[in-house]
């Protein structure tokens, strides 16, 4: 077994730990989905803690209407993607059946589409711009960001990085982290 020191206090300690014994600094055998956090002020050193599993396509979907309008909060990358896979598995059927509609020539049957995709556009529109707000949220960003994809061309590929990026670890301004809670 081979001693290491730790880098805050120096105390020599196994170089198997995964933090100092006496002041907690984190070494480099961590975990490597583990993150220090520290929200309780009566710990000396980091509480280490590791990621919960990422949510799958149906929690996804639950929670896109469980939180119908929560613009406030956090939501995972995967949440997120899986909100927008939603999106698209739902309305590209019923455009290709308003494109088909529309090619037949039938005006009764090109409404009915027209009025379908209609319903499921602005239904599916309010929990899609909640979730992007979260995801904006946890990056760190406010919705305001959201904006950016207005400027041409550069706009939206900054948007889809800034969505795409990991969220920022522990607690930020919009608050807990919902990978580390």
């Amino acid at each position: 077994m081979e001693t290491i020191y730790c880098a805050a206090c120096g105390v020599q300690m196994s170089s198997e730990a995964l933090a100092c014994p006496q002041c907690g600094h984190p070494t480099s055998n961590q975990a490597p989905n583990a993150v220090m956090l520290n929200s309780n002020p009566d710990l000396i050193g980091p509480l280490l803690v590791t990621a919960s599993p990422s949510m799958g396509f149906g929690d996804a979907v639950r929670s896109l209407f469980k939180n119908y309008a929560t613009f406030s909060g956090r939501a995972r990358r995967s949440e997120f993607w899986f909100a927008y896979l939603f999106q698209a598995l739902v309305q590209s059927p019923i455009f290709l059946f308003q494109s088909i509609a529309q090619e037949s020539g039938s005006s009764g049957v090109e409404a009915l589409g027209a009025v379908i995709y209609l319903v499921a556009a602005l239904g599916l529109l309010i929990p899609v711009l909640a979730v992007t707000s979260r995801r904006l949220h946890d990056a760190g960003k406010s919705f305001g960001y959201y904006l950016m994809f207005l400027i041409p061309f550069a706009g939206p590929i900054i948007l889809i990085v800034k969505l795409a990026e990991e969220g920022t670890q522990g607690a930020n301004r919009f608050g807990p982290s919902p990978k580390f809670s």
